[in-house]
């Protein structure tokens, strides 16, 4: 089961393309028209995780709004530092100035300078 569209099938009888523990080694490999292009799989050592897709996972599979939106706020500062209304729009598109607008009237996130926020 896709943990991002719920679409699911059995493993079982699918065929094995490509395989890697990163994510966006798996991402490139798949947007390739070419497949004979796929690149090699990385030790696991060298795995370089999505953190923002793990990041939208975790919001996601957290319950009640303000658990959320503090999962959102500390996994941005964590993973940028800093951040901005065009981060969280990347993340849920059409929603950044609705979501940062609640991260501050919760009193989750402080604006360290013009635009630019982090956990309070």
């Amino acid at each position: 089961m896709c943990p991002y569209c719920s679409r699911g099938c059995k493993t079982e009888d699918m065929d094995v393309v490509f395989r890697d523990r990163d994510q966006s080694v798996v991402r490139r490999a798949f947007s390739s028209v070419d497949s004979s292009k796929y690149p090699e799989p990385r030790k696991k050592s060298d795995i370089d995780p999505d953190p923002l897709s793990t990041l939208v996972y975790e919001y996601e599979h957290t319950p009640g709004t303000i658990e959320k939106l503090t999962v959102l706020a500390n996994g941005l500062t964590r993973i940028k530092g800093e951040f901005n209304e065009k981060d969280v729009e990347e993340l849920f598109p059409g929603k950044g100035k609705a979501m940062l607008s609640n991260l501050i009237s919760a009193d989750l996130v402080i604006e360290i300078r013009f635009g630019m926020y982090k956990t309070a």
